[in-house]
């Protein structure tokens, strides 16, 4: 049986910009699996946050097909879309995205009420969705009393209290020093290990010694290659 989850047939994005065309990705065929955490790396502008939107339904590709557990999203509705991304893809954002007013563990809940699930069991799914990310005794602190590595580890409970198949992350070392961020990096390849597909872009190239697999982006073509070290610092 096939561990595929995504497959990106094809698929290229363009914007239009005045008269001008502008390529963000090239004709792209990549797929991804449970079970592995991929590295997408490149140089700012290069393509590889646009990889990411089509590959968390986020984006429809301007030609190619993108299938999700063998279904052609690109065929679906906004609305479709949407609620693959709630139920099936998992988010981890630079800066965190946690909305302020709310505790810790408010924030974990909020894809569940969103889901309709019933405040007690919400709350008790939030609840273990924290321990697993050792911040139980964080559960009722606002973001502006969390670190950053705190931060990120409730951005990363919040992601994985759906059970999504998917987690995508985009440069979600970035805003951490170097401990936070290797720690960070150690749960997110222990969530893979969970026969979870986990999707990271990233320009730290420090951060593929955590990968089984790593794609370059440059100029918007996908490549298993990386064409110079010199464009990622």
């Amino acid at each position: 049986m096939s561990n595929t989850i995504v497959e990106v047939k094809n698929a290229s994005k363009t914007y239009l910009s005045g008269d001008t065309t502008v390529v963000a990705l090239q004709p792209t065929t990549v797929t991804f699996n449970k079970g592995e955490l991929t590295l997408i790396m490149g140089p700012s502008g290069s393509g590889k946050t646009t990889l990411l939107s089509l590959v968390g339904c986020i984006i429809y590709p301007t030609e190619g097909n993108v299938f999700l557990n063998e279904t052609n999203v690109t065929q679906l509705s906004e609305k479709e879309l949407a609620n693959i991304r709630l139920n099936t893809v998992g988010f981890v954002f630079q800066h965190f995205n946690l909305l302020e007013p709310l505790t810790a563990l408010e924030n974990v809940m909020q894809p569940m009420l969103l889901q309709k699930v019933p405040i007690s069991k919400a709350k008790d799914r939030a609840l273990k969705a924290l321990e697993k990310v050792n911040l139980l005794d964080r559960k009722n602190n606002l973001p502006k009393k969390l670190s950053g590595g705190q931060k990120q580890r409730v951005a990363i409970a919040r992601a994985l209290v759906t059970s999504p198949d998917i987690i995508l992350c985009d440069e979600p070392t970035a805003s951490l020093d170097a401990k936070s961020g290797a720690v960070i990096m150690e749960e997110l390849k222990e969530l893979s290990r969970q026969d979870k597909a986990v999707i990271i872009v990233t320009h730290d190239l420090r951060l593929r010694k955590f990968a089984d697999r790593v794609i370059y982006v440059e100029e918007g073509n996908v490549s298993n290659e990386i064409s110079n070290e010199e464009d990622y610092k």
